[in-house]
């Protein structure tokens, strides 16, 4: 979803947002995950979501085969959708209080987030609204 920056700060990408990389020396900072903004990693998806990231592509490839298919309109046939598959990574910064709207937000409710970490923790604030 692109992001409404008229609901942030003005100083939201000129300010906040390197100010909050500086501090995570542009490493996601959610418990167990030390991806890098812009690094290359191999993503393995199962029925549409994303259950992992690896920096390894053998180790991603011998995760339980999550292969899924999709019916080729041409042929007709089912055709195997690769797996897994590259992806960089793009770190945001999360609301830790799902509160975008709230200009004065201190550092320490934000944090930076890779694709996955940001996805994960929203679910369930985006899952009750």
């Amino acid at each position: 979803m692109p992001i409404d920056y008229k609901k942030y700060p003005k100083n939201w990408k000129s300010e906040i947002r390197p100010r909050i990389m500086e501090r995570a020396g542009n490493t996601c900072e959610f418990d167990g995950c030390d991806f890098k903004h812009g690094e290359y990693v191999w993503a393995v998806r199962y029925r549409g979501k994303t259950t992992g990231w690896f920096r390894d592509f053998e180790e991603a490839n011998s995760y339980p085969k999550t292969i899924e298919s999709k019916k080729n309109k041409a042929t007709g046939r089912i055709e195997p959708i690769p797996n897994p598959k590259r992806v960089k990574v793009v770190l945001t910064i999360a609301h830790l209080d799902h509160d975008k709207t709230n200009h004065d937000v201190k550092d320490e409710r934000l944090k930076a987030a890779c694709q996955l970490c940001h996805l994960r923790y929203d679910a369930k604030e985006k899952y009750r609204r």
